[in-house]
């Protein structure tokens, strides 16, 4: 019983040193910062066409 948990705790350990010694594990901090910018400016430039739409039919309604 007992051997079987130190068992799967030592697989577990080497799953984890295995994953972070992949160099295709995921993006870097750089590729996740370029990305949020593109999606902030992106929901910065759908705002802007929503309030320029919403205002121009507010103005026809006046």
């Amino acid at each position: 019983m007992i051997r079987n948990r130190v068992l799967a705790v030592a697989v577990r350990l080497e799953l984890l040193l295995r994953r972070g010694q992949n160099p295709e594990r995921g993006a870097s901090t750089v590729e996740w910062v370029i990305i949020a910018a593109v999606v902030f400016l992106l929901a910065i430039t759908v705002g802007t066409k929503i309030t320029s739409v919403v205002n121009e039919q507010l103005a026809k309604i006046k």
